[in-house]
């Protein structure tokens, strides 16, 4: 009963903060009956009521439309907070309002069981009517089904809407390469960055951080492998353009290259400022990562990576621990509107192949994840397999899967000692960095 009771209240706590779910809901609630807790059950006529006539719903409203008899039953302005504070997501309010359908249908489908059970057993009651009415009580029970309505011009509205705002909903990463092939990162849209180690995952995540945080965006990094320390020494030699990755990992003695240190720590902390992004490496399950973004608000979300994450649901099979916990990162994506990049393992039987180039039934548990997912990129670093001079600053992103663009391959190059990423080894060689002293043979 405590579940259930929890259950209302997160809906009704979901209706308070963000009344426009209301239809989500509205369609599930046969009549109310639905609600076991009367205190919900006077708030969502109260809320319903304030719907039709079109009226503001916040807390303050609702507390202000009370009346004495609601006092009597227990809602009043705590019990409101109550419900407001066990607020769930917006878009999940539509998967609570069906559970509480079903448990309703289920129970109505006990009790007419109860009854055709009865009638069944009095002799009294002959047996053809006793099977005309268990007909006519399935039959009425069928018919319980959720309203699902739909509106021509909303949607139309909604979709018009869409095109003219093309350019807020997408999210450049920076490089033309990248963003000819997907034309960019959609808000509400899974992107999954995948490779075996050694191969650049991180590195590549890190630019595209970069990146998209110099074009004005949020950003939230879960480092799940890599501590934040170690993040940090890569984006000092990344930011700087001067600092050896090398040095930074072995130590710096030289005073120009502590005097470079100081600067390239003034420019991050400017760049990386707590009001345009967030970064943590303590938290382990899906649950205390949702909360960090539910209070940061991000444009982008990258995770690196996904199948470290602490699995909460009950699953045995890890495939489906996995899908639990992309399925809920698309939850979020959808709800606070922002572009999600998930960082995956690749099997290591790819390995054992002729062609190494990864493909998508290299992702580990590859279901789960490529069926979620709008874009699928693999990093490939040809000199992991060909150490030939004119590889070695070679890099392939894979594009296995982009839903809205093209598929096909990627050619980047890397600096691997200033952990940095380019559109092209011209580009590389054109910078301000001598080409002989360009290493690559460092971790990523």
């Amino acid at each position: 009963m405590a579940e259930e009771r929890n259950i209302e209240m997160t809906v009704i706590g979901t209706l308070i903060g963000s009344p426009d779910r209301y239809n989500d809901v509205a369609k599930y609630i046969l009549d109310d009956s639905v609600w076991n807790d009367v205190r919900c059950r006077r708030l969502w006529n109260l809320i319903s009521g304030m719907v039709k006539r079109r009226e503001h719903i916040d807390s303050i409203t609702i507390v202000a439309s009370l009346e004495t008899e609601d006092k009597m039953l227990g809602v009043d302005s705590v019990y409101i907070v109550d419900c407001v504070e066990n607020r769930g997501l917006d878009t999940a309010v539509e998967v609570y309002a069906k559970k509480m359908y079903e448990r309703h249908l289920l129970g109505l489908v006990a009790e007419s069981a109860r009854k055709i059970e009865r009638n069944a057993k009095e002799n009294t009651v002959n047996a053809l009517d006793v099977l005309v009415d268990a007909h006519t009580q399935i039959g009425e029970l069928i018919s319980l089904r959720p309203d699902n309505t739909f509106d021509i011009n909303e949607a139309l509205g909604d979709a018009i809407e869409s095109i003219r705002n093309t350019d807020k909903l997408l999210v450049k990463t920076g490089f033309e390469n990248i963003d000819k092939f997907a034309g960019g990162l959609t808000r509400g849209e899974i992107t999954i960055v995948g490779g075996r180690p050694g191969h650049g995952k991180s590195t590549v995540l890190l630019n595209l951080l970069s990146s998209i945080l110099d074009s004005g965006k949020k950003i939230i990094l879960f480092n799940r492998e890599l501590t934040n320390v170690e993040v940090l020494k890569k984006l000092l030699a990344l930011e700087s353009g001067k600092l050896s990755y090398a040095l930074i990992r072995q130590g710096i003695y030289d005073s120009n290259q502590l005097n470079e240190l100081d600067n390239a720590r003034e420019m991050i902390a400017k760049k990386y400022s707590p009001d345009k992004f967030r970064m943590y490496d303590s938290l382990r399950d899906f649950a205390s990562s949702a909360t960090e973004v539910k209070k940061f608000k991000p444009d982008v979300i990258i995770d690196d990576y996904i199948q470290l994450i602490t699995p909460s649901g009950k699953e045995d099979l890890r495939r489906l621990q996995l899908e639990r916990i992309v399925n809920d990162y698309k939850w979020i994506a959808k709800e606070y509107k922002c572009s999600v990049i998930l960082a995956s393992q690749l099997n290591r039987a790819l390995e054992t192949r002729g062609n190494q180039r990864p493909q998508l039934s290299d992702l580990a548990e590859s279901g789960a994840i490529e069926q979620v997912a709008e874009n699928v990129f693999f990093v490939f670093y040809p000199y992991k397999l060909d150490q030939k001079p004119e590889n070695k600053h070679k890099m392939v992103l894979v594009a296995a899967k982009v839903r809205y663009g093209e598929t096909g391959n990627i050619a980047m190059a890397f600096d691997g000692d200033k952990c940095k990423i380019y559109n092209s080894e011209e580009e590389l060689f054109a910078s301000n960095i001598p080409k002989e002293i360009i290493t690559s043979d460092l971790p990523f």
